[in-house]
This record gives structure tokens, sequence and C-alpha cells, in this order.
């Protein structure tokens, strides 16, 4: 029952996390300032509900099925923190803006969920 509401979890933060990128390309393809999306919202605003939410549920997924075996817990946190660091090197690369706090931050939640998929795969591992 753990291992459910885990995966549960983790798929609305991985739909979170393609929204927000949706989103995100969205507004830097249609509007010269990159903050109008479909979600009409300011980007602080949609990085705290989508990012930050997303973060949060990956965290809160991983210590309900800590000690459960799961490897779709683990594949799963891989892919939303791979999402979090391949949309900030993205956007890195395309901002050029690459001494950003709110960048390193946010790459490091992303390293963060795939480290916590790696505690997961050992723990796996070990029952």
């Amino acid at each position: 029952m753990k291992t459910k509401i885990s995966v549960i979890l983790l798929f609305i933060s991985l739909a979170l996390l393609i929204i927000y990128g949706a989103d995100v390309m969205f507004a830097q393809s249609t509007s010269p300032d990159g903050k109008s999306g479909f979600l009409q919202m300011d980007h602080a605003i949609r990085g705290g509900v989508f990012g930050a939410g997303a973060v949060i549920l990956s965290i809160i997924a991983f210590a309900i099925s800590l000690k459960e075996r799961s490897t779709l817990v683990a594949v799963l946190l891989f892919i939303n923190g791979g999402l979090i660091i391949v949309g900030m090197v993205g956007l890195a690369a395309q901002d050029g803006a690459s001494e950003s706090s709110t960048l390193y931050g946010t790459t490091g939640l992303g390293v963060l969920l795939v480290a916590l998929g790696v505690v997961k795969v050992f723990i796996t591992r070990k029952k």
C-alpha cells in the first residue's frame, strides 16, 4: 500500500514537472519576456507551485516508501530529478544565466531527487 501511494505521488510530481516545462517552453516561444505561458502565472509563482510542489511530493513519496522494495519508485525519482536537471541546463544554455542562485538551487534539488533514487536502489537491493 505504501508503495502504491508513493508511485501515485511520483506520477503526480511528474505531471507537475511536465506541465511546468511545457508552460515555460510555451512562454518562451510566444511572449517576448518569456513570462506569460498558458497558465497565466508569474514565473516565480509557477516555479513555486509546480516545481517546488513536484520536489516536495517526490521527497514525501521517498519517505513513505523508505522501507519498501520498489524499483518503480527509484526509476520515477531518477526521471523527476533528471527532468529538473535537464530543464535547468536547458534554461542556462538558452538564457546564458550560468551564475544564477536559482539555477544552482533548482539543479541541486534535481540532484537530490536523483540521489534519493540511488538510495532507493540500494534499499531495494538489500531486501
